[in-house]
């Protein structure tokens, strides 16, 4: 999958409307991916998405909750922050 390919995934992804619309589960997102991306490539284009200025991300309220395989699944930035959600701008 290409980067172009990648971006219409979660911008389709993104209009859902689960739980809100324009937000998506990383984890999710990853899994939902995972035939198709390698969790290096995965990682990289998130962050591209948001280099590029089309996705927000964040945080979950409580990752302390969240089950193993959530968090495994998860991004982290540079700076070691647990990433659960995108939203699309």
């Amino acid at each position: 999958m290409i980067y172009e390919d990648f971006k219409s995934r979660v911008r389709e992804a993104s209009q859902q409307g689960a739980p809100v619309s324009g937000l998506v589960g990383i984890p999710a997102l990853r899994r939902a991916l995972s035939d198709h991306l390698s969790r290096e490539e995965f990682d990289s284009f998130v962050l591209q998405l948001h280099a590029d200025g089309l996705v927000h991300l964040m945080s979950h309220v409580d990752p302390e909750a969240l089950p193993p395989e959530a968090l495994r699944d998860c991004l982290c930035d540079n700076g070691g922050l647990l990433l659960y959600w995108l939203r699309w701008l």
